[in-house]
């Protein structure tokens, strides 16, 4: 065995971080889908079937949901692979595949750091990195498979860059990778600053430096290209922070991702280091004096990472070239660009591989620059033990973690219970019981998401619908009247005070209806809504040539077709319906079967 280890390093360093991160993540195979799989996966009608690839690299993100910036089309492409795989009813299939990127973004990260440590030392940072709890919510969150990939992508494109220093020819695969990475995620185009960085930091000739010039604007002009030729429904736009309070909030930020990669306790999806109310007073002075430590302990942080920086200029300038790398990656997350939260655990996940890769070179020059019969015997044996009760600590934290995401009301109770009641989980939850038929538990999470954000229009629109349920009509419109403040809700908006006349007084709500899918002309869900009323109304031939209109513009879902089809047999129609019907299988590998 040891002579195995000797001779094959990289073949048994590869295999053990492969064990580790399988092992640590195998829990997580039990899961579900949560959050924002139910938009991204469940809903997303462009991952049925390989034909619609084109489709794919034609749209953003939340086809039918909220509208993002995010245009991810590998992500897409992944999803699509699984679907194809495992359909929806084998999620444990599709956790598989993400823990399976996680695997080799790690095994990249060793490579890429075998280039500047030895094999022990580059097999600690990647099976830490590997291990580390933190990345849950990248990994085992099955929507936030982007980072997995834009990091596999990213540290393989290095890793080809630095040997395209020596064979040329491996820069178009370096190029190659970090195109792919921009498509994985937006922040991929770090990786190309990172490589940029390291080229400056080699002082390579201006002929390579030009090379990769040209190499990088066709990979952005490319990238531009295809994101800007997708079709995009602009997004609310996140709130906006005043610049005197970003540079406070960014102390806060690097004291609370330095909690989180230290010491890991609590972890969760909901994550905020703003003072903004909590459910009593006590509690909201009680955070406020937090967020004021926590901003002193950001301000020390920083200054010890410049004292850091510098240090590493004199001793290991590598160990300087990627704590600058570190700070590149986590600046755009730093809060000095306004985003839709403070702080995200998933956003770490490329910054901590490369302060990771920092730390083991200045731990390596420490130990280098003094005399080996002065540490060896008495300090570097406890390091090592330190180390291993700290991964061992890590991994098991990981372990437990992945049952915080088995479904989704486990997702939320233990979300909120682990500190992130906030007025976003409160109100999924309430969502989630009035799926489940508990209005009454419903309306209770609602009225405390609008304690914490009296100005969530979400949550007003929410309290409507649950009043209405319960028959309390003049709360049903008093509630709507507040969500009315919210521009982009106006379509839903409509579609519940139809619902709210329909009970009052018996009319028929279809003008109301239709002014709402007037409003959104593009959005399946409102209009399905439509179409269905027709159908129910007894027009149902006025209900097909509506969608039949529809598809001409998005011809990609499966469920419109599925839906013509079942209008069409109603018509008397069975030769288009079951042409309807083929068009639906071409566009859903799922459905297949039933047509044949």
């Amino acid at each position: 065995m040891i002579d195995s280890l000797k001779k094959y390093p990289r073949v048994v360093a590869v295999a053990l971080i492969l064990a580790a991160t399988l092992f640590v993540y195998a829990p997580g195979l039990r899961n579900g889908f949560v959050w924002d799989d139910t938009a991204l996966v469940l809903r997303d009608p462009l991952i049925r079937s390989w034909r619609l690839l084109p489709e794919a690299f034609g749209h953003f993100l939340f086809l039918d949901a909220t509208a993002s910036d995010f245009y991810r089309p590998l992500q897409r492409l992944t999803f699509t692979a699984d679907y194809s795989l495992y359909g929806f009813g084998a999620p444990w299939g599709w956790h598989l595949t993400s823990i399976a990127i996680h695997a080799a973004a790690a095994v990249a990260l060793f490579f890429l750091c075998r280039r500047f440590l030895s094999h022990g030392w580059a097999l600690a940072v990647a099976g830490l990195w590997a291990v580390h709890p933190v990345h849950t919510s990248a990994v085992t969150y099955i929507a936030g498979r982007a980072d997995p990939l834009a990091a596999l992508l990213g540290f393989s494109g290095l890793t080809f860059g630095l040997s395209s220093l020596e064979r040329p020819w491996r820069a178009i695969l370096a190029a190659a990778c970090f195109f792919g990475a921009l498509l994985s995620k937006e922040s991929g185009v770090g990786f190309l600053l990172v490589w940029f960085l390291i080229l400056v930091w080699q002082r390579v000739g201006w002929h390579t430096f030009g090379r990769w010039a040209l190499l990088s604007m066709l990979v952005l002009w490319s990238y531009t290209t295809l994101r800007s030729s997708a079709e995009r429904t602009r997004p609310p736009a996140p709130p906006q922070t005043p610049a005197t309070i970003r540079p406070v909030l960014a102390a806060r930020a690097l004291a609370e991702y330095a909690g989180l990669v230290v010491f890991p306790r609590t972890l969760r999806m909901e994550r905020d280091v703003t003072t903004a109310p909590q459910a009593t007073y006590e509690d909201t002075v009680r955070n406020a004096r937090l967020r004021e430590y926590q901003s002193l302990l950001g301000v020390l942080l920083a200054c010890a990472l410049v004292v850091w920086w510098r240090r590493a200029w004199c001793r290991e300038r590598d160990a300087a070239l990627w704590l600058t790398a570190a700070a590149l990656a986590w600046l755009p997350i730093s809060n000095v660009i306004s985003l839709n939260a403070t702080v995200a655990e998933h956003w770490i996940y490329v910054p901590s591989a490369f302060l990771f890769l920092a730390a083991a070179l200045s731990l390596r020059a420490t130990f280098a620059t003094r005399p080996a019969e002065n540490i060896t015997p008495r300090i570097l044996p406890a390091l090592r033990a330190i180390f291993a009760v700290w991964l061992l600590f890590l991994a098991v934290r990981t372990w437990q973690r992945q049952g915080d995401w088995r479904d989704q009301r486990t997702f939320l109770e233990r979300t909120i219970a682990a500190g992130g009641d906030s007025a976003r989980m409160r109100m999924n939850l309430g969502n989630l019981e009035f799926q489940e038929g508990r209005p009454a538990n419903a309306l209770a999470h609602y009225e405390t998401a609008l304690q914490r954000a009296p100005d969530q229009a979400m949550a007003w629109l929410a309290l409507a619908r649950v009043s209405m349920r319960t028959k309390d009509l003049s709360r049903a419109r008093e509630a709507l009247a507040k969500a009315e403040r919210s521009p982009n809700l106006a379509p839903d908006i409509l579609i519940t005070r139809a619902a709210i006349d329909h009970l009052e007084t018996g009319r028929d709500s279809g003008d109301l209806l239709r002014q709402a899918t007037d409003l959104q002309p593009r959005n399946w869900p409102i209009r399905k809504r439509y179409l269905a009323h027709l159908d129910q109304s007894g027009r149902t031939a006025e209900a097909a040539r509506e969608l039949r209109d529809f598809l001409r513009d998005q011809p990609f879902r499966a469920e419109s077709w599925q839906m013509l089809g079942t209008f069409l047999e109603k018509l008397g129609q069975p030769e288009a319906a079951r042409a309807a019907h083929g068009q639906a299988a071409l566009r859903d590998v799922r459905l297949t079967a039933v047509t044949r």
